[in-house]
């Protein structure tokens, strides 16, 4: 029986449920932080190749390239449920960018619910990005009625 623990261990850990993560503004040291999640999907490449390792670069990478100020913007916003015309948007999108933010990556994770011997794992992921807005949720609601 000892010896299948460590079985029961890998199995159970193996079949654990996917939960996502949520865009949200949290406190981190006293401080106002925005958190996003972003999704994204490995490359056909990577996924035809069937090798992890490429599958899990190129799905991280994605949701680096989905962090840009444009996305960012729309995460902010749906988080308020503000709706903004093109105009404001691109004034708003101009305005989050003169503070020069800096998405950092939190943690990843796979999306896809696998088991040990048939895993889709890393198809596709979601990414939680750490966003310091100067000032945190009350600066970034000024600068969206400055901005409407």
């Amino acid at each position: 029986m000892k010896n299948l623990i460590p079985y029961f261990l890998l199995f159970f850990t193996a079949c654990q449920s996917y939960t996502p993560w949520r865009s949200e503004w949290r406190n981190k040291n006293g401080v106002e932080v925005f958190y996003a999640a972003v999704s994204a999907k490995a490359s056909p490449q990577a996924i035809e190749s069937g090798s992890l390792a490429m599958r899990r670069s190129t799905c991280v990478n994605a949701t680096n390239l989905l962090s840009t100020s444009p996305r960012l913007t729309s995460i902010l916003l749906e988080q308020e449920s503000i709706q903004l015309n093109e105009i404001e948007t691109k004034d708003l999108a101009r305005l989050i960018s003169s503070h020069k933010i800096k998405p950092k990556q939190d943690s990843c994770q796979s999306e896809d619910i696998g088991y040990i011997f048939v895993s889709h794992a890393w198809e596709t992921c979601q990414c939680l990005y750490t966003i310091e807005y100067p000032g945190g949720r009350n600066q970034f609601r000024q600068d969206l009625t400055q901005v409407k």
